[in-house]
Protein backbone atom coordinates (compact mmCIF):
# COMPACT_ATOMS: atom_id res chain seq x y z
CA UNK A 1 0.00 0.00 0.00
CA UNK A 2 1.51 3.33 -1.07
CA UNK A 3 1.33 6.47 0.97
CA UNK A 4 0.00 9.40 -1.01
CA UNK A 5 2.63 12.02 -1.77
CA UNK A 6 1.21 15.46 -1.16
CA UNK A 7 3.18 18.01 -3.05
CA UNK A 8 1.70 21.35 -2.21
CA UNK A 9 2.24 23.26 0.98
CA UNK A 10 -0.17 26.08 1.46
CA UNK A 11 1.30 29.00 3.31
CA UNK A 12 -1.08 31.69 4.36
CA UNK A 13 0.50 35.08 4.80
CA UNK A 14 -1.35 37.56 7.02
CA UNK A 15 -0.10 40.96 5.90
CA UNK A 16 -0.60 43.81 8.33
CA UNK A 17 -0.01 47.31 6.92
CA UNK A 18 0.40 49.80 9.76
CA UNK A 19 -0.89 53.31 9.05
CA UNK A 20 -0.74 55.96 11.79
CA UNK A 21 -3.51 58.50 12.11
CA UNK A 22 -3.62 61.48 14.46
CA UNK A 23 -5.46 61.44 17.77
CA UNK A 24 -5.76 64.48 19.99
CA UNK A 25 -7.18 62.58 22.95
CA UNK A 26 -4.32 60.07 23.40
CA UNK A 27 -0.66 60.33 24.26
CA UNK A 28 1.96 59.35 21.69
CA UNK A 29 2.28 55.80 23.08
CA UNK A 30 -1.42 55.08 22.54
CA UNK A 31 -1.94 56.43 19.01
CA UNK A 32 -3.74 54.00 16.76
CA UNK A 33 -2.41 51.90 13.90
CA UNK A 34 -4.62 50.35 11.23
CA UNK A 35 -3.71 46.80 10.20
CA UNK A 36 -5.02 45.61 6.87
CA UNK A 37 -5.31 41.83 6.89
CA UNK A 38 -4.73 39.61 3.87
CA UNK A 39 -4.18 35.85 3.57
CA UNK A 40 -2.14 34.62 0.65
CA UNK A 41 -1.57 31.04 -0.43
CA UNK A 42 1.93 30.08 -1.54
CA UNK A 43 2.38 26.72 -3.25
CA UNK A 44 5.59 24.75 -3.55
CA UNK A 45 5.77 22.34 -6.49
CA UNK A 46 8.35 19.56 -6.43
CA UNK A 47 9.86 18.13 -9.65
CA UNK A 48 7.70 15.05 -9.13
CA UNK A 49 4.56 17.16 -9.20
CA UNK A 50 5.68 18.91 -12.36
CA UNK A 51 6.07 15.56 -14.10
CA UNK A 52 2.54 14.59 -13.00
CA UNK A 53 3.59 11.33 -11.35
CA UNK A 54 0.95 8.73 -10.54
CA UNK A 55 -0.36 8.07 -7.04
CA UNK A 56 -0.05 11.72 -5.99
CA UNK A 57 -2.40 14.29 -4.50
CA UNK A 58 -1.92 17.95 -5.39
CA UNK A 59 -3.86 20.82 -3.79
CA UNK A 60 -4.06 24.07 -5.75
CA UNK A 61 -7.01 26.11 -4.46
CA UNK A 62 -9.25 26.71 -1.49
CA UNK A 63 -10.85 29.23 0.83
CA UNK A 64 -11.24 30.06 4.52
CA UNK A 65 -14.10 31.97 6.14
CA UNK A 66 -13.07 33.85 9.27
CA UNK A 67 -15.30 35.46 11.87
CA UNK A 68 -12.97 36.99 14.46
CA UNK A 69 -9.41 38.20 14.92
CA UNK A 70 -7.94 38.67 18.40
CA UNK A 71 -4.74 40.65 18.89
CA UNK A 72 -2.95 40.30 22.25
CA UNK A 73 0.37 41.92 23.05
CA UNK A 74 2.58 43.46 25.71
CA UNK A 75 3.48 47.01 24.58
CA UNK A 76 6.49 48.79 26.04
CA UNK A 77 5.46 51.89 27.99
CA UNK A 78 8.06 53.79 30.01
CA UNK A 79 10.00 51.34 32.17
CA UNK A 80 7.30 48.66 31.96
CA UNK A 81 4.72 47.20 29.60
CA UNK A 82 1.01 47.66 28.97
CA UNK A 83 -1.23 44.73 28.01
CA UNK A 84 -3.14 45.34 24.80
CA UNK A 85 -6.04 43.11 23.74
CA UNK A 86 -8.18 43.90 20.72
CA UNK A 87 -11.01 41.73 19.40
CA UNK A 88 -12.19 42.42 15.87
CA UNK A 89 -15.35 40.62 14.76
CA UNK A 90 -15.95 40.45 11.03
CA UNK A 91 -17.03 37.72 8.63
CA UNK A 92 -14.74 37.59 5.62
CA UNK A 93 -13.89 34.97 3.01
CA UNK A 94 -10.24 34.60 2.04
CA UNK A 95 -9.40 33.06 -1.32
CA UNK A 96 -6.27 30.99 -0.63
CA UNK A 97 -5.21 31.08 -4.28
CA UNK A 98 -5.24 34.88 -4.59
CA UNK A 99 -4.91 36.01 -0.96
CA UNK A 100 -7.84 38.39 -1.41
CA UNK A 101 -10.19 38.87 1.56
CA UNK A 102 -13.77 39.78 0.73
CA UNK A 103 -14.66 42.08 2.35
CA UNK A 104 -11.24 43.42 3.33
CA UNK A 105 -10.31 43.17 7.02
CA UNK A 106 -8.79 45.99 9.08
CA UNK A 107 -7.83 45.89 12.76
CA UNK A 108 -6.91 48.97 14.81
CA UNK A 109 -4.17 48.61 17.45
CA UNK A 110 -1.83 50.96 19.34
CA UNK A 111 1.52 51.12 17.57
CA UNK A 112 4.80 50.70 19.39
CA UNK A 113 7.28 48.10 20.60
CA UNK A 114 5.77 44.82 21.78
CA UNK A 115 7.66 42.29 23.87
CA UNK A 116 5.10 39.59 23.08
CA UNK A 117 2.44 39.26 20.38
CA UNK A 118 -0.32 36.71 19.83
CA UNK A 119 -2.80 36.73 16.98
CA UNK A 120 -5.81 34.40 17.02
CA UNK A 121 -7.99 33.81 13.95
CA UNK A 122 -11.33 32.13 14.55
CA UNK A 123 -12.99 30.22 11.73
CA UNK A 124 -16.67 30.90 11.01
CA UNK A 125 -18.90 27.88 11.67
CA UNK A 126 -22.46 29.16 12.10
CA UNK A 127 -23.80 28.02 8.73
CA UNK A 128 -24.05 24.64 7.04
CA UNK A 129 -21.55 25.60 4.33
CA UNK A 130 -17.92 24.54 4.97
CA UNK A 131 -15.64 27.16 6.50
CA UNK A 132 -12.42 25.60 5.19
CA UNK A 133 -12.17 24.19 1.67
CA UNK A 134 -9.12 22.63 0.00
CA UNK A 135 -9.37 21.45 -3.59
CA UNK A 136 -6.95 19.52 -5.74
CA UNK A 137 -6.32 16.54 -7.99
CA UNK A 138 -5.55 12.91 -7.13
CA UNK A 139 -3.66 10.97 -9.81
CA UNK A 140 -4.15 7.24 -9.35
CA UNK A 141 -1.88 4.37 -10.43
CA UNK A 142 -3.34 4.33 -13.94
CA UNK A 143 -2.64 8.05 -14.38
CA UNK A 144 -6.30 9.08 -14.15
CA UNK A 145 -6.84 12.53 -12.62
CA UNK A 146 -9.68 12.66 -10.09
CA UNK A 147 -10.80 15.95 -8.46
CA UNK A 148 -10.62 16.04 -4.65
CA UNK A 149 -12.49 18.39 -2.34
CA UNK A 150 -11.93 18.55 1.43
CA UNK A 151 -14.54 20.37 3.52
CA UNK A 152 -14.24 21.36 7.18
CA UNK A 153 -16.77 23.27 9.26
CA UNK A 154 -15.75 24.13 12.82
CA UNK A 155 -14.99 27.12 15.00
CA UNK A 156 -11.27 26.34 14.92
CA UNK A 157 -8.85 29.01 16.17
CA UNK A 158 -5.48 29.31 14.46
CA UNK A 159 -2.80 31.24 16.34
CA UNK A 160 0.32 33.21 15.48
CA UNK A 161 2.84 33.95 18.23
CA UNK A 162 5.94 36.13 18.35
CA UNK A 163 8.33 36.96 21.17
CA UNK A 164 8.72 40.59 20.14
CA UNK A 165 7.67 42.94 17.36
CA UNK A 166 7.62 46.69 16.74
CA UNK A 167 4.76 48.43 14.92
CA UNK A 168 5.92 51.81 13.65
CA UNK A 169 4.35 54.47 11.49
CA UNK A 170 4.01 53.18 7.93
CA UNK A 171 5.49 49.77 8.79
CA UNK A 172 4.38 46.39 7.44
CA UNK A 173 4.39 43.25 9.59
CA UNK A 174 3.79 39.75 8.23
CA UNK A 175 2.27 36.88 10.17
CA UNK A 176 2.50 33.53 8.40
CA UNK A 177 -0.06 30.81 9.02
CA UNK A 178 0.79 27.57 7.23
CA UNK A 179 -2.21 25.65 5.95
CA UNK A 180 -0.53 22.41 4.91
CA UNK A 181 -2.67 19.66 3.33
CA UNK A 182 0.59 17.79 2.78
CA UNK A 183 0.67 17.18 6.53
CA UNK A 184 -3.09 16.84 6.93
CA UNK A 185 -3.16 13.98 4.41
CA UNK A 186 0.27 12.52 5.20
CA UNK A 187 -1.14 9.24 6.56
CA UNK A 188 -3.81 8.81 3.86
CA UNK A 189 -2.72 6.07 1.46
CA UNK A 190 -3.35 5.87 -2.25
CA UNK A 191 -5.44 2.76 -1.61
CA UNK A 192 -7.77 4.73 0.67
CA UNK A 193 -8.30 7.34 -2.04
CA UNK A 194 -8.78 4.61 -4.66
CA UNK A 195 -11.57 3.14 -2.53
CA UNK A 196 -13.10 6.52 -1.62
CA UNK A 197 -16.66 7.37 -2.59
CA UNK A 198 -16.97 9.78 -5.50
CA UNK A 199 -19.79 12.30 -5.78
CA UNK A 200 -20.35 13.24 -9.41
CA UNK A 201 -16.77 12.28 -10.20
CA UNK A 202 -15.24 14.12 -7.22
CA UNK A 203 -13.64 12.52 -4.15
CA UNK A 204 -15.58 14.48 -1.56
CA UNK A 205 -14.19 14.36 1.98
CA UNK A 206 -16.30 15.77 4.80
CA UNK A 207 -18.07 14.65 7.97
CA UNK A 208 -20.72 12.65 6.10
CA UNK A 209 -18.85 11.45 2.99
CA UNK A 210 -15.64 9.43 3.28
CA UNK A 211 -15.83 10.13 7.00
CA UNK A 212 -12.98 7.76 7.88
CA UNK A 213 -10.57 9.82 5.79
CA UNK A 214 -12.12 13.03 7.12
CA UNK A 215 -11.58 12.02 10.77
CA UNK A 216 -7.90 11.25 10.16
CA UNK A 217 -7.32 14.54 8.33
CA UNK A 218 -9.36 16.69 10.75
CA UNK A 219 -7.36 15.37 13.72
CA UNK A 220 -4.22 16.84 12.15
CA UNK A 221 -5.52 20.37 11.56
CA UNK A 222 -4.53 21.67 15.01
CA UNK A 223 -1.01 20.27 14.97
CA UNK A 224 -0.27 20.81 11.29
CA UNK A 225 -1.36 24.44 11.06
CA UNK A 226 1.51 26.60 12.30
CA UNK A 227 2.01 30.31 12.65
CA UNK A 228 5.05 32.57 12.50
CA UNK A 229 4.84 36.28 13.22
CA UNK A 230 7.68 38.38 11.75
Amino acid sequence: MKKTNLLFKITSLLVFTALLFNSCDKDDGANDTTMRVSLKMNTTITPTAKSIAVNTLVFNSGSVIIREIVFDGERVSGSGTVSESITHEQISTINLATGVASPSVEVTIPFGEYTDVNLGIEIYDEVDAPSVIAEGIYINDSGTEIPVRFEFNSGEVFEVDAEAHTFTEGSTAIAEINFSPAIWFSTISGAMLDDAIQVEGVILINESTNSTIFDIVADKLDNATQGIFN
